[in-house]
Formats: C-alpha cells, structure tokens, sequence
C-alpha cells in the first residue's frame, strides 16, 4: 500500500504533539516544532514508509536541505550528498545516520550560544538565564530527535547529553519545563550556579563534537550501518 504525502504529513504532525507530563525526565520533554524539525520528522516518516522517492523529494525542496547548505563549509563534508546517496539508494540506516549527525551539529550550534549568553555580564543574571534556558530548549529540540540514532550507537554518549541538558537546566534554577511544552508541571525553582551550568554546556558540546565526528566517518565511506569502532 503505498502512502500519500497527505498522509505522511498528517502522522507526522500527529507524532510531534505534545501531550500532557507529569515529571520532568527528559523522557518526557518534547518540545514543539520548528521548521527544520518538521521537515526532518517528514523525511524520517517518508524513508520508514518505504517512500524514498518522497523522502528525497522532502529533502530537496525543504528546510533540511537548505540549512546543510548554508552550513555546507562547517558541517562534516559529504554529508548532504551522502545523505542524498543513501536516499536514492534506499539505505535507511545511512540516511538515519546522516539525519543525526546533522540534528546533533544544530544541537551543538545552539549549545555554543547558550554558552556566549551565559557570559553576557552585562545583562541581569536572572535575565541572562532566562535566556539561556530558552536558547537550550532549542538544543533539546534537535537532540530529542537525533538521540533516536545517538543510543543505537553509542549510549554512553546519548545519556551523558540527556542527563547533561537535565543538569544544564537545574544549574540555570530551573527544571526542563518551559510553556512551550503544554501540560508541564513545575517542580519549583532550584538554587542557581552558572559556573557549573556553563562546565555542563560546555561537556554538551564536546559530546556533541564526538558523535558527530565518529558519525560522519562511516557516512563519508558511504556505509551507514556501522558504527565506528571506538
């Protein structure tokens, strides 16, 4: 049965809804949509679906395809034409691989401004928290998405970054709880350290760093079914 792209983004719309949480895991902290993850979630639906001429149509003509290109110079290289290879050839683990190693680059751009901010000495220091935060509810945006390939791979990493945001945010006096995510409780303030929180952000972005330099050496080889030895 083949699969219209109605559908396809009908399912993955219904996927990325939040719904109501009652802790504050990370498990349970999805964040809503933007465009660059909804044309991610599009193409990832697309390839599970069997659709792969879907997927590398998503890819082409949206946001995904834009930004690799824009960032063409900073991210590893080869990786959008070994992502459009692994779609043309229907290799669902490469594309996987590549999607991630992409996600985790934004991840990590975002983590890097978080820091810049944090360092903002001349703005309030609730302020410049609260600035922050919302800076890292973006990098958990990307890295709720890409941790699906990070944990096949490597899990060690994938929980060093989840259980980092989580630590990230608890140093910054919150909890991983923003409006954004409807039905999030609050489980109350906590005390403020920003020399621990930016020694957090910045173990993030070495993490970050790692996955996506053991993930681009298969996925410039061609082959996204194995992972690295390390």
């Amino acid at each position: 049965m083949r699969i219209g792209v109605a559908s396809l983004l009908a399912l993955a719309v219904s996927v990325g809804a939040v719904g109501p949480a009652a802790a504050h895991h990370v498990g349970v902290f999805i964040p809503r949509d933007d465009d660059i993850s909804k044309n991610f979630k599009e193409i990832k639906f697309a390839v599970e679906a069997g659709r792969f001429d879907l997927a590398l149509r998503l890819f082409d003509d949206g946001v995904v395809h834009t930004t690799m290109e824009k960032e063409e110079k900073r991210l590893p290289r080869g990786l959008e034409d070994g992502l459009r290879a692994a779609l043309r050839g229907k290799d669902s683990p490469g594309v996987e691989l590549r999607l991630a190693v992409f996600l985790t680059f934004m991840t990590r751009e975002r983590l890097a401004f978080a820091l810049e901010r944090l360092r903002r000495t001349d703005l309030p220091p609730e302020r410049r928290r609260e600035q922050v935060r919302r800076v890292l509810d973006a990098a958990w945006r990307y890295y709720n998405l890409a941790d699906f390939a990070v944990v096949s791979r490597n899990a060690k990493t994938s929980a060093a970054l989840r259980i980092g945001f989580e630590d990230a945010y608890t140093y910054l006096g919150s909890a991983m709880v923003d409006p954004m995510w409807a039905g999030a409780a609050s489980a109350g303030a906590s005390r403020a350290d920003e020399a621990k929180a930016a020694a957090v952000i910045g173990r993030l972005m070495e993490a970050s760093a790692g996955f996506i330099a053991h993930g681009a050496t298969p996925g410039r080889a061609g082959a996204g079914t194995r992972f690295p030895a390390r």
